[in-house]
Order: structure tokens, then sequence, then C-alpha cells
């Protein structure tokens, strides 16, 4: 018996062939066999392979599908549009809410957005601060933004813990002004926006240390890098506009600080350099520009916000003199009364946890905070 004749088989033949189940020459269209009966010939299984092998198909992403599950690296969450309205919204409005940290006007609205496109935890707070601003101008949709904002907050906070713990000088501008912003959104005092519970300053000031923790003053880490950027006037002995009026009377109230903060850490063991430098950093703040005044957290260090966590009575007293430099700040959306409500928690963790003890506390504590609360 003739051994079967092999042959090579058609993958590529036309649609008639396959369909006859006949070896087609692959020669057209039309092919030898669709011409000599005078069929119709095409190839569409050739036409879709070398369709995909030269122009390879890109999925159209959903309206609710991120770009990049599509291809690169852009990511683009399917709230874009309204992550897109509060960029607009923080690059027109909210950051002329913010004092100058620098003589460079272009300082919070160019240079913050542009570090917030390279590290997205400060992206996620500028979109936090946004919506904030945003649900103090829309009451009737404040519950909505807000919401939004304490997601995107929560989302910052945590994507911000490994350059917080380690700090370059690539990251140190986008740390700082991080450490600034989430401070802002802290002190938003509650009544600031219609219908909504925030918490009050004080306790919003302590949660936001306690994610802190672990971490030294932003400022001292940041501070080799900043005295040579756009934020080295804060080091610098003169602030360059937007000075703050300081009576005589805050100063008269710096200098009784220090006498009380001299006799308290005789009595405590608390070390005296701790509160001298956040009291010195206090005078620091209160002679020169409104910027100053929101650097003084970062400015107090490490160790004072360990006691203010502790609500030990220095660290309040102290902080309730950073709450009257505060009201300078009321032509602020985000600061309007939030030194006057700082005051008052602070006037009240004081009673609380100090003149309540006995009689360690002298007259002059109850002064100073009757002169905190009186202040217009």
């Amino acid at each position: 018996m003739a051994p079967r004749r092999t042959h090579k088989k058609s993958r590529n033949g036309c649609d008639t062939c396959r369909v006859r189940h006949v070896k087609c020459d692959e020669c057209g269209p039309p092919c030898t066999r669709c011409a000599t009966r005078g069929l119709d010939c095409t190839f569409t299984k050739r036409l879709t392979s070398r369709q995909s092998s030269t122009h390879p198909s890109v999925p159209t992403p959903s309206p609710e599908q991120p770009l990049s599950s599509v291809g690169g690296s852009a990511s683009v969450p399917s709230t874009r549009l309204l992550e897109l309205e509060l960029l607009h919204f923080y690059s027109t409005k909210t950051y002329q809410g913010f004092p100058p940290l620098s003589p460079d006007q272009n300082l919070w609205q160019v240079f913050a957005v542009e570090e917030a496109l390279k590290f997205d935890f400060l992206m996620k707070e500028i979109f936090a601060l946004a919506a904030l601003h945003k649900a103090t101008e829309k009451p009737e949709l404040a519950l909505e933004y807000v919401s939004h904002a304490l997601e995107w907050q929560n989302q910052a906070l945590a994507l911000s813990r490994s350059a917080l713990q380690n700090v370059t000088q690539e990251n140190s501008g986008a740390v700082f002004i991080f450490s600034i912003m989430t401070m802002i959104f802290a002190i938003v005092p509650s009544d600031s926006v219609p219908g909504v519970s925030l918490k009050n300053p004080l306790e919003s000031i302590l949660l936001l240390f306690e994610f802190q923790k672990g971490t030294a003053s932003v400022a001292d880490l940041c501070r080799k890098w900043l005295e040579s950027g756009p934020f080295r006037w804060i080091f610098e002995s003169k602030s360059p506009k937007n000075i703050i009026s300081v009576d005589e009377d805050y100063n008269t109230a710096l200098i009784r600080l220090k006498e009380l903060n001299n006799e308290y850490v005789t009595t405590n063991t608390t070390s005296p350099a701790i509160f001298a430098h956040a009291i010195s950093s206090l005078s620091f703040c209160s002679d020169g520009s409104k910027g100053r005044i929101l650097a003084w957290l970062a400015m107090a260090g490490q160790d004072f916000m360990t006691h203010l966590k502790e609500k030990e009575p220095m660290a309040l007293l102290i902080l309730l003199h950073w709450a009257v430099l505060m009201k300078n700040l009321n032509d602020l959306w985000w600061a309007r009364n939030a030194g006057r409500r700082l005051v008052e928690d602070v006037a009240v963790a004081l009673e609380n946890v100090a003149f309540e003890s006995g009689p360690n506390y002298s007259s002059k504590w109850v002064e100073t905070v009757e002169w905190a609360r009186l202040l217009p």
C-alpha cells in the first residue's frame, strides 16, 4: 500500500476554503480555488492577525476604571473629575487662604502643586483641604465634601508615613508643606462647616501628634535643606511681608510665661530646656509674619509635643499663648474663630488638669488664662 501523501496544513486560508474544509493556497485574495469557481474570497483571520501584530489593541477604560489598569504609569481614580475640580479650586481659591511662607507669591499656588505631582501624600492632602474649604462655601453639600475630605486626609496620613520616617533633600519641601497643611486641617473650627460636627482643635492637634509620634520635629529634620530653598526666610531674623501686630500686653505675657516656666521646672522633673525652647520659638514666631505662626508647632520640638499629648500643665499654658497668636489669622477661611475656639479648649483643659489639683499653681496662672479669654 502506497504511503499517504503528506501536505502542509493551511493555517491562514480564506474564509470560503475553511468553510468547505479544503486546502487553500493562501495566494489571494482571491485564492486559486475561489478564482476558478468565481466565489467571494476573504481572509478574515489573516486581517485580524496582521492588525493585532502591528496595532495592539488597547482596551477603552470605563468611567470607573483607573487608567493605570489600562497601561502606563498614570493613575486616575474613579473620582478623577472631583479631584480635577478640587485641584482647580485649590489653585484658584484655597491657596489664597494660606499666609506666605516665602516672599515668592507662587509658593502655595505653584510650588506646592509641583511637589504634590511628585509625592502622592501631598496631593491627597491638597484634595482634603480643598474639599474642606469647598464645604465651608457650599453648606448644602457640606456633608458630602467633608466625607471626601476625611477620606483623603486618612489616605494622606497613611501614605506619608514612609516619607516622615525618611526625610531627604528631595522630599523635604513636600514633607514641610504637608506638616503645615495637616495642622491647618486639624484646627479648622467645627462651627466653620455648617451642619457638620468636627473634632475640637485641641483634640485634633493631639491626634495629629499621635500620628507623627516617633518622628523628630519636622522643622529640625528639614532645616538644613529648607534654609537653602524657598522656605529659608522662616529661619531668618526678619520676615518679608504680612507682619503681624503684637501689642505690649502679649510681650508682657511672654515675659510672665518665662517666669512661670522657671517656677514650674523647679518643682517638676521636666527638663527646663524643653519648655524654654518652645517659648523661645513662640517669641520668634510672634515677631514676624503670619506664616511663622503656622510654623510654630513644627518648631516647638518633639519633646514638647510629647508633654502636650500628656496634657502637662506648662505645655498647655504655652499652647494657650500660641492660640492667642492664632487670633491674628481670623481673616483666613480655615482659621476664622480657630484661635478663639482653641483658647477656650486649652483653658478648659488647664482648669481640669491643673487648677483642680490643688494650690500648686499661683494666681498668675489663673490671670494668664483670663487674659487669653478676654482678648478680642
